[in-house]
């Protein structure tokens, strides 16, 4: 992969009719027809990518044998490591396009999720009578 032309490659914005840029490298052309071809390859592989990392994250969570943890961590740092790869080597080509968001959205978006604060859990931490009282439950009591 080339690396020399910064994070997001040498991408051109694209500003197509609805007014907000897309940020898109020039399409690299591959043969359209019925088998699949490096584009469909990518797709495939990032999908699966994203697929092995929800799991990961997952079974990393959930191991309690220290050693299996570490090793699954590990598993799981490569697999995003990889994933990111995959995206980054689509986009390069032109094959995955960003589209930025408006600030007015995301200021939208803010007010909506900062609404919802004060329906989350006390940001205290428990005490450990609370667990023994049974008024809790320790997140390793599963």
């Amino acid at each position: 992969m080339n690396n020399n032309r910064g994070s997001y490659g040498g991408y051109q914005p694209s500003y197509g009719g609805s007014g907000s840029p897309t940020i898109k490298n020039p399409s690299t052309y591959v043969q359209k027809g019925t088998e699949f071809n490096d584009r469909d390859r990518l797709n495939d592989m990032l999908a699966t990518e994203k697929w092995l990392t929800d799991g990961f994250n997952v079974f990393v969570r959930e191991t309690s044998h220290q050693e299996l943890h570490q090793d699954v961590l590990r598993i799981l740092n490569e697999t995003h490591h990889a994933c990111r790869d995959i995206f980054n080597l689509m986009f390069e080509k032109g094959w995955y396009s960003l589209h930025p968001e408006q600030p007015s959205n995301i200021a939208d978006h803010f007010q909506k999720f900062s609404g919802y604060q004060s329906q989350f859990p006390s940001h205290s931490t428990p005490s450990y009578n609370q667990y023994q009282s049974g008024v809790g439950q320790h997140p390793r009591d599963y």
